[in-house]
């Protein structure tokens, strides 16, 4: 049977063949092929790096669905070149006013936490450049301490997971970081947050106004790892590679100066470390507790503390120092029968207080006065009262330095020169500065 064909309508078939069917696929196809391609993958690094201001490496790209990508390999340099942060995955989700980032895993140290700060301080610096809310979710964090590398086997702390948000309203900019706790216990909480901000089209913009920084710690964090969040350069606390913190603060910064208060818990305190700087040395592991310390126009204020070293070492000139600059009083054991130098104790303890009177030290309240103790026997004893706070500055000096009669007339007069290789600004010099006083009237 003859079936009648049309040769119009054949043309016209294939026509809307090749249109629905071959060129949406081929289309496809090239698609795919782009965004599978090295120059995408460079290309995205390139925007990634506009932003962050660091080289940024990604090994592979998956489209999860739309405006939203996970990142495979990703590894994030320093200027030198050295890989600062490997993830090996990344979930990227964007909207028209907000970025989320997910990551599975974070292994965190202090290089990367300095990393991890500097990028949240140009974001509240930087309007024009970070335009965008943000909003960082990591499921498993772990802090390395400072001795470790930033890959390879080593003791770490593990720690639940950690949410971070950068968040812009009313002409202000915060950035809060909240990190999950166990059962029973309050998170951890950092908030910071800079007044309004003025930008300048294309250029970075300062703070304007105040900045207030509210911090909470239930959980010890390592020392390093604070002191780079912090933007300290690193040993600035140089308590030990394993020290620990965790605390309070409330702080805010107007005008130039600093007010505030801050509770602190530092453990694992490597005395060995802490005295590296000083001219007398001890040894021991100490516990620090900070009850309460106050600071108003960046000046202390107030402050009230317990230290307490289960074992260590001391020498006998800190002893001396410790009698003949702060008034403590020797005990039985002062001296050993052979005159050690250096001398061990099995345990000590104090409680410092600093206000408007100088300096109080007194013992623990289950010690009965003795604030060293080796054998059972008393080695200091507290002092009978406070004494000035100046005499800090006598246990603090190596025993060869210049005494120097402290008033505000020499105070102002050593900020007018370089002191250990530093200028300080000169202050107006005091109207009545009065006469410099021996030293033995401190």
């Amino acid at each position: 049977m003859f079936i009648e064909r049309s040769v119009s309508r054949i043309r016209c078939m294939r026509t809307l063949f090749v249109l629905l069917a071959i060129l949406p696929c081929a289309g496809l196809c090239g698609w795919v092929a782009v965004r599978q391609s090295v120059a995408y993958r460079e290309a995205i690094e390139r925007r990634c790096e506009r932003v962050i201001g660091l080289p940024l490496r990604i090994g592979r790209i998956e489209h999860v669905r739309p405006h939203a990508l996970r990142l495979h390999d990703c590894r994030l340099s320093s200027a030198t070149g050295s890989v600062v942060l490997a993830v090996p995955v990344i979930e990227v989700e964007s909207s028209a006013s907000e970025v989320r980032l997910k990551l599975e895993s974070l292994h965190c140290g202090p290089e990367q936490a300095r990393v991890l700060a500097g990028l949240a301080t140009q974001w509240l610096r930087q309007p024009v450049r970070f335009p965008m809310n943000c909003v960082i979710d990591v499921d498993d964090l772990s802090w390395r301490m400072r001795s470790q590398p930033a890959s390879g086997p080593g003791r770490s702390i593990r720690s639940n997971g950690l949410r971070v948000e950068c968040v812009a309203a009313n002409s202000s900019r915060a950035v809060r970081v909240r990190r999950e706790a166990g059962a029973g216990l309050a998170a951890d909480e950092i908030r910071v947050m800079v007044g309004p901000t003025e930008a300048v089209a294309g250029l970075a913009a300062e703070p304007a106004g105040r900045l207030e920084v509210t911090c909470s710690l239930a959980e010890p964090l390592p020392l390093a790892v604070i002191e780079s969040v912090a933007g300290l350069e690193p040993g600035t606390w140089a308590l030990g590679e394993d020290a620990c913190a965790s605390g309070a603060i409330q702080a805010v910064f107007e005008g130039g100066l600093f007010r505030g208060s801050a509770q602190a818990h530092i453990e694992r305190i490597d005395l060995a470390t802490a005295s590296i700087q000083l001219p007398h040395r001890v040894s021991g592991e100490a516990m620090l507790m900070v009850d309460r310390l106050e600071w108003s126009r960046s000046r202390v204020t107030a402050c009230e503390c317990r230290g307490a070293v289960s074992r260590g070492r001391v020498g006998q000139p800190l002893l001396d120092s410790l009698v003949k600059a702060l008034g403590c009083r020797p005990g039985p054991a002062y001296r050993s029968l052979v005159r050690d130098e250096v001398r061990s104790f099995d345990e000590a303890s104090c409680v410092v207080r600093i206000d408007g009177r100088g300096i109080d030290l007194r013992a623990d309240p289950t010690r009965s006065g003795s604030l060293a103790r080796t054998q059972g026997l008393s080695i200091l004893e507290e002092p009978a009262a406070a004494v000035p706070l100046e005499r800090l500055a006598w246990l603090l000096s190596p025993p060869e330095a210049p005494a120097v009669p402290a008033s505000r007339a020499t105070a102002w007069l050593l900020g007018c020169f370089s002191i250990d290789g530093k200028v300080d600004s000169p202050a107006v010099p005091p109207a009545q500065a009065g006469r410099p006083v021996q030293r033995s009237e401190f």
